[in-house]
Formats: C-alpha cells, structure tokens, sequence
C-alpha cells in the first residue's frame, strides 16, 4: 500500500469479509510502501479490530516490487495471493484463484487476467485500458508467452513457488519477473478469467512512462532478438537498398565513385552485420540465463529443505 489512507478500511474489511466465507483460517498482510499520508496509522488501527490483519512495511517508498517481495517473505500460508490496495480486482475474485490452486491438476500459479476470452474490464479509462493492453501484446509477442495479461498484480501461488524463485525487482516490472524465472524453472502457470474495475477511491499511483519503459526495457531483456535482430535486418535492408540503387547508377554509366553513398553503403551492411551477430550471442544469453534460473530452483530447494531437516532435529 502506498497513500491508500483512504481506502485501507474497506480493502480490509472487504477481503476479510470474502475470505471468512471459507471457514479456513487465513492472514492479510498489508506492506506499507514508505507512505506519507495515514496509511500506516490507519492500518496500525484495522489490526486491533481485525485479528487477522498483520502489518508491515518500511519509511521510504521502495516501489510495488519491493512491496511485493515484503509481503511475500512473511508470508506462511500454504497459498498466497496478491491483489491491489484499491480493489480494482472485486476481492470475491480471491475465491476463484484458491478454487483453482485446489483442483486436483492445480498449477503453481494462477493469474488473473481480464483481457483473455471471458474476462473483461468495467469502467477503466480508456487511454489506462489502451496502453495496457497494447503492453500486453508486446510483452506477449516479446516473451514468447501463451498469457494474455502479464503486468498485474492479481494472482494467486503456491507457497513453494517462493522456494523456487529469488526475486529482485523493485518497480511493477516484478510482474515479468515472476512468470519469466518461474517458466525458466518449470513451474506451471495458468490464467483464469476476471473482472477488471476502475479505482473507487484515491489517486491512481501508476507512472505510465516510466512503467512503459521498464516494460519495454524487459521485453528486449526477455527477447533480445527484437531488439538487435530487427535493427539488423532494417541496416541490411537499407545497406541493399542503397547498393541495388548505385549499382543501377553503374549500370547507367552515372556512377561517381567519390560519393559518399557508397562508404554509407558498405556501413550500413556492416553495421546490419554486427546487429545480427549480437541478436545471436544475446540469444545464446538468455537461453544460459533460463538453464541457471533452473539450476537456481534446485540449489534453493535443496539449501531450505536441508535447513528444514536442521530445524527438526
């Protein structure tokens, strides 16, 4: 939570009142994310009335990853789900990511997504709407991915998932973070259909261009084929270009060798040459980068169930 003074009562209160209906015990950890107005006073208040209510978070605003990572560090339960501070996702939709971690062919992850085929958004601003779902799609085409929605928040995990995956990223880009390092590590994940909504109270916290740039960012980092493969294939296609135009002009006698379009010719191709030779190597890259996430999964396993058999003795 960051400046949610306003809507911390009712984003309790209203996942409380879902998560009851179960009869199973649960907790709701809300990070406070360094805010300045009464966020951390007002859920310093909701713990005493609401005794599952625990309370964390530091003085400075480290952004929703380091929130996130927070959260995700204490908490205990056998699942744990993620949602926003201001309920833009219905807190009944809780019940519908836990149904699915409980079926017998229950994945690792689940997703919220309001942009595949029975989902939907209501009231959602359409410059918002537009520049997420354009997001989505490159992210889609840039990482190689079978999700509709890759940048929220809503979601739902396996508590053994956080014993796969060590996690960095402090701004929203923890989103891709999550489902690149746990598809690296083999971890199922699977979306579900929801409902999307437009904030009911407060101020919206989303940077659109910084977000959209650590996006884009991540994309080229997931995919660097998009990146130094189509810059490649653009300078070679105008390196030929421009060659088939001058060797016309040869052909017409009407070539002077002194112009500087040849040397910008021969660069061109050169250039395209050396964007393609990094599209390869980077590719190899990322392909190493995906074998250590995976090496990275056993290592943590095995490190934290040897600290478990310590512990029981």
């Amino acid at each position: 939570m960051y400046n949610e003074g306003e809507n911390a009562r009712h984003s309790v209160s209203a996942v409380c009142e879902q998560l009851r209906k179960t009869g199973k015990p649960f907790e709701i950890i809300c990070v406070d994310d360094g805010s300045t107005d009464r966020t951390r006073a007002e859920l310093e208040t909701l713990a005493g009335e609401f005794p599952e209510l625990r309370v964390a978070g530091y003085s400075t605003n480290r952004g929703r990853g380091r929130a996130l990572r927070e959260g995700f560090s204490r908490a205990a339960a056998r699942f744990i789900v993620s949602i926003d501070a201001d309920l833009s996702y219905h807190p009944g939709q809780i019940l519908n990511l836990l149904a699915r971690l409980e079926e017998p062919d229950a994945p690792d992850v689940v997703i919220a997504s309001p942009y595949m085929p029975g989902g939907r958004t209501e009231g959602v601003a359409p410059l918002r709407l537009f520049i997420s779902r354009a997001a989505n799609i490159l992210l889609r085409q840039a990482m190689g991915r079978r999700y509709f929605t890759l940048t929220g928040i809503f979601r739902g995990y396996r508590r053994e998932v956080f014993d796969c995956l060590e996690l960095y990223s402090d701004g929203k880009e923890i989103h891709l973070e999550i489902v690149a390092k746990a598809e690296a590590a083999g971890l199922d994940l699977v979306e579900v259909p929801a409902v999307l909504t437009s904030r009911k109270h407060g101020k919206s916290k989303l940077k659109f261009r910084l977000t959209a740039f650590s996006h884009l960012m991540f994309s080229f980092y997931e995919k660097p084929l998009l990146l130094f493969g189509v810059a490649g294939l653009v300078l070679t296609l105008a390196s030929l270009l421009l060659g088939g135009y001058l060797f016309h002009l040869y052909l017409n006698a009407a070539l002077n060798p002194t112009r500087p379009m040849i040397w910008l010719s021969v660069l061109l191709l050169l250039a395209g040459i050396q964007m393609a030779s990094f599209a390869f190597i980077s590719t190899q890259i990322t392909l190493l980068k995906k074998e250590l996430f995976r090496t990275q999964k056993e290592i943590l396993l095995l490190r934290r169930g040897s600290r478990k058999d310590h512990d029981s003795r």
